[in-house]
Formats: structure tokens, sequence, C-alpha cells
């Protein structure tokens, strides 16, 4: 087994997260109300503590706004969502705007708690103790109500994604599967080895090869007269279906919801862009830490429609491989020109959606035919 330490800063950031993502868990929604006002955020970080009396601990960073409203209330609800209610992990998983918009509550007995109908279980607690580790406090809480209902499945939390457990598995299969095809670790011309892959990846074989034949639907690979799976190059034509499919999402997004954008989005979307100003600036910068940064940004606004499926379709459509693979470290600042992002993000802060949709049409244009001018520097396929 390999680690990966930063000397005097403990284990790597970027590896922690990765790590942690490991563990399966559930997903909660922490909720409060402070003066008639209802605050609520999802986590993940909950756990019971005691049978005697009844406990329960949860973590919530300082930052959020519900972290400061439990401090006030001396109350919060813990509501366990069911595997159905991926769409609210992602709603209260979001920083500003009316997160309880559209979301039928039942106020506890003890504290006037908003609890969340349809919920898998409910808890609501008295804060009792709140020691802080890290960036978050650590709120523990003496159980004066708990109920739940039968005949209902968890929704699951597990790198990076929610949903029914084994679906959630299945997913995070595929993603890497797709990660392992498009980053080239085998190389075109060569039959990918599934048992080995799933060794490799941490995964079920099974799940692998139902992410080969998905990534056989989706041009990635093709099966062969033996039956095994190759690697497909990336084309021209294969890869402006791509684009296409990404600015059909993006462009229905901002139009049917640029209503929910709030302040703290936009103020992360431009965090964003400024810094992929910078790496563009940056002699030393890497092509991989611009590629995620871009990611980011396109994840921030998809994620403004608040559907887990419609992030995840939009994500299998990421066409980084072929920038990884075609751009030298010498050039790619000067080709992946961002401007067209520049303009977008303001479009978004103006909350204009014709000036928006045309500005991600631009971005769409300008990607497609950078896209399609370095395939044919490499011969027609990358």
């Amino acid at each position: 087994m390999s680690t990966n330490t930063i000397e005097g800063a403990g284990v790597d950031q970027l590896v922690f997260r990765n790590v942690v993502g490991h563990f399966a868990s559930g997903v909660t929604v922490i909720t409060t109300v402070v003066d008639g006002e209802m605050f609520g955020t999802t986590a993940s970080a909950v756990s019971s503590l005691s049978m005697d009396p009844p406990m329960m601990l949860a973590c919530l960073n300082r930052s959020s706004s519900t972290h400061d409203a439990v401090v006030k209330a001396g109350w919060f609800g813990i509501n366990i969502l069911a595997e159905e209610q991926g769409g609210l992990a992602m709603q209260f998983g979001r920083k500003g705007g009316d997160k309880f918009d559209g979301v039928a509550v039942t106020r506890s007995e003890h504290g006037g708690v908003p609890m969340i109908d349809g919920a898998l279980a409910q808890i609501v607690c008295r804060v009792a103790e709140t020691p802080t580790g890290g960036t978050h406090t650590v709120f523990l809480g003496l159980v004066a109500e708990a109920s739940a209902r039968e005949g209902a499945e968890p929704l699951a939390y597990y790198r990076g994604t929610f949903g029914r457990l084994e679906r959630v598995k299945e997913l995070a299969a595929y993603e890497s599967v797709r990660n392992w095809v498009l980053h080239r670790r085998t190389p075109l011309g060569e039959e990918l080895a599934p048992a080995a892959v799933a060794v490799e990846i941490k995964a079920e074989p099974h799940h692998v090869h139902n992410a080969l034949v998905k990534l056989n639907a989706e041009g990635l690979v093709t099966r062969n007269e033996q039956g095994g799976y190759q690697p497909n190059p990336m084309t021209e034509d294969l890869v402006a279906s791509f684009y296409d499919g990404r600015a059909t999402i993006e462009s229905g997004v901002i139009a049917s919801h640029l209503d929910k954008l709030t302040d703290d989005d936009v103020a992360d979307l431009r965090r964003i862009t400024a810094e992929l100003g910078r790496l563009r600036g940056d002699s030393d910068a890497a092509l991989d830490d611009f590629l995620k940064l871009n990611v980011a940004y396109h994840d921030r606004l998809v994620n403004v429609a608040g559907s887990a499926q419609l992030t995840d379709s939009f994500r299998r459509l990421g066409v980084g491989t072929v920038w990884r693979q075609a751009l030298t470290a010498e050039e790619w600042g000067r080709q992946l020109d961002h401007s067209y992002i520049v303009e977008l993000t303001e479009a978004l802060a103006a909350r204009d959606v014709q000036r928006a949709i045309a500005a991600l049409n631009a971005h769409t244009s300008f990607g497609k035919a950078l896209a399609q001018e370095v395939i044919k520097r490499h011969g027609g396929a990358v």
C-alpha cells in the first residue's frame, strides 16, 4: 500500500479526500430554526454516540450559516434521507438561497425544529457539548425525539456520488474505468484487462464489465471479435458530439434554472475563473490543475439545477483526455483561452440568460474548433 505525505503537514488534502471518499456513509440534512428562520445543510459526518443517555454527534463546518444557527438555537434535527431523496441532498448541499423552497417540513415538539417530511428517520437533539476539530465544530446532542419509517432504503454517499449503495458503487466504478480509458492507461490498440483494472481501481469485477458495456455504447471503447474491449481513439466527430451534448445540458440549466443561482455560486464561479487565468499565465503551472478547475467550474454551474442525474450525465461528456494527450506543457497556456469563461461568468452574475447562452455557445465553438485542430495535428485521432 502506497502513501503520500507532505513534510510537517500530515497527509496531503487531495490524497485524504480520495481515501476518505472510500468510506460509504448515509446522508443526512441537519436542520434548525432561529427566530422563525429555517436553516439546513447536507452532512455525512453524523453518528450515534451513546445509548445511555441517547446521544448523537454531527460535525458542521464553522463557515456554514447552519453551524451558527445551531449554536444560537441550541437544538438541531438530523434528517436521515431515503434513497429517493438525492435531490434534497443536492439542494441542501448548496450555499445560499432558500434551501427549503418546495420542501415539506413538520416542526418538532422540542425546539420547533423543521423536520423534513418523508425522511427515512428523524432525530431531534438538544446541544450538550461543542468541541472543535480543525475547521469543524462537533455538536454532541442529547436525543429528545426519534422516529423512523419502514419500507424504504437509505440514501448512500460513496466517492462523491449519491444513491442506493449498490448503484453508487457501480457509478464509482464506471467513473474510474472511464478515467482509465481516457487517460490511456491501456494504450490505443491494446486490449483492456477487466480483472486487472478491477484490482487497480478497487472495484467489483462485474461493475467493471458493466462500465465497459456502457463505454462501448458511448463510443469510448470497442468490442473486438474475441469479446474483449479496446480503447477507441478520440476523433473530431466524437469530440464534437461530446461538446454539443455538454452545451445542451448547460444551456438548459441556464435557461431553466438561472433564478436558482445564488450570490455564493457567483462568487465561487468568479474565484475559479480568476484561478484559471492565473494558471494560464504561470509558465510552471500544470495542465492537469487547469483541467480540474475547469471541471469544477462547469460542475458548479450544472449543479444549480439540483439534479444528481443531470450532473452525472454532464460529467460523462468530459473530453479532458484530448488536451492531456495532444497539448504540450509549453503550449497549453496559450491554446486554452478562457476569455469565454470570463464573459460567461459575468453574464451569469448579471442573471442575463441570453448573454450567458451566447457566451456558452462561443465557448463551445472555440473548444470544438481547437479540439479538431489538435486532433488533426495528431493524425486524426488521439
